[in-house]
């Protein structure tokens, strides 16, 4: 997704001989190919397309903002300020300048520590994810239990529609996000081509 080489990882590891293993390794390991999944059917009605974002607080965003973009030379492309999020940030962009897959890194503090909701707990605030058609991607996800946060689809701070997945789930809608706050964001017409080009 990002410049450079992708990483694969192995799906599966050897492990040594145990002696008080009983498992038999006759059957060869299982393999998946992207062309496998694809192939597969589905009733769902969107696609995840890729990594949006990642936001990242604390009580002051300087250091931050040196790790990120005086170490890591990570550029700085934006800032946004809202009194009623409660939040102060710095917008990076990690990827090449103009590729529909540039990851932006968002380094975010609180205008008041005091006040809710704190963008600096916990340190991993949220990750962004891109959606083909997040509308259709809301409903059939809350048809499924999945638990968002209140507010509904709404502008976010880049300018794309966007809503959050829960932490936690509910007696009513039990699937959250495992802890992590999770945006969904209305990818624009040049992600979509670019990851339907690529499938």
């Amino acid at each position: 997704m990002r410049a450079g080489s992708l990483v694969h990882y192995p799906l599966h590891r050897s492990l040594p001989p145990s002696p008080s293993a009983s498992f038999s390794r006759t059957a060869p390991p299982t393999t998946f190919s992207r062309s496998s999944f694809a192939s597969q059917p589905t009733s769902r009605p969107f696609r995840i397309l890729g990594l949006q974002q990642v936001a990242i607080g604390a009580i002051d965003k300087s250091p931050l903002s040196n790790l990120w973009t005086n170490i890591f030379g990570i550029p700085q492309i934006g800032n946004y300020k809202s009194e009623k999020e409660n939040v102060d940030e710095d917008t990076l962009q990690l990827g090449k300048k103009g590729s529909p897959f540039a990851v932006e890194v968002d380094l975010m503090m609180p205008i008041d520590a005091e006040k809710s909701p704190k963008v600096h707990v916990p340190s991993l605030n949220h990750i962004g994810l891109w959606v083909d058609d997040l509308p259709k991607a809301v409903a059939w996800m809350e048809s499924q239990g999945v638990r968002f946060t209140p507010g509904g689809i709404r502008k976010g701070a880049s300018g794309h529609d966007v809503t959050f997945i829960h932490p936690k789930g509910d007696e009513k809608n039990p699937i959250g996000g495992g802890g992590v706050l999770i945006e969904l964001v209305q990818a624009p017409t040049e992600v979509i081509d670019a990851f339907t080009e690529g499938v």
